[in-house]
């Protein structure tokens, strides 16, 4: 007798569901407000809006393994970015920040898959990939730099913006990229090391 039941999809095959868009909008949200602690307690710092990217890869790296670790299917990371380009976008009104985290999410979402979602070397790569979401909010200080300055001081002061022009000068664009991989990297071990038995059952190797 021919067995006719279809087999299972592998991890990164097959459409999101139902329940895919729950664990999406669920660790979606605590990842924004996560982030959202990062961005406030970098702001208490002086000098820390340089530090954001790191901290924001710091403490979204659980939501965000999370979300590989539940859904396992291609589309989740990359809604996850374009959902925080949508947000991001309307409270920074910053078109850059929209591009690199629609960007970074999807380039992140092929990385994990490479891996069927349950390779752990790829996951954590792939967190450190799409922590570079937060680029854009930097870009304007290097693209525009003279004309974003003029602009910020006569919105917010000349003192504040020559302060900003002293904290992100040229040649700070590839300390912060790293920064932003090297935070996703931390926050993707952080998220192993207290799941660690959730890990071992998902089959993360």
């Amino acid at each position: 007798m021919t067995n006719t039941t279809a087999p299972a999809a592998k991890s990164g095959e097959g459409k999101l569901n139902t329940r895919d868009y729950i664990y999406i909008g669920v660790y979606t949200v605590l990842y924004f407000v996560l982030i959202c602690v990062a961005a406030m307690i970098a702001n208490l710092i002086p000098g820390g809006q340089l530090f954001m990217g790191l901290a924001c890869g710091i403490l979204g790296g659980v939501p965000y393994m999370l979300v590989l670790m539940k859904s396992r299917h291609f589309g989740a990371v990359t809604i996850v970015g374009v959902l925080l380009a949508l947000i991001m976008g309307v409270i920074h009104g910053n078109w850059y920040t929209i591009v690199t985290a629609v960007v970074s999410g999807v380039v992140a979402d092929l990385i994990a898959r490479a891996g069927g979602y349950r390779k752990l070397s790829l996951n954590v790569l792939s967190a450190g990939v799409f922590n570079l979401w937060n680029l854009g909010l930097f870009l304007p200080f290097y693209i525009g730099r003279n004309d974003y300055l003029a602009a910020q001081a006569a919105k917010k002061g000349a003192e504040w913006a020559e302060n900003m022009a002293n904290l992100f000068p040229t040649w700070m664009l590839p300390v912060i990229i790293i920064m932003g991989v090297v935070g996703g990297f931390v926050g993707a071990w952080i998220a192993k090391l207290l799941m660690r038995k959730h890990f071992q059952r998902a089959g993360l190797v």
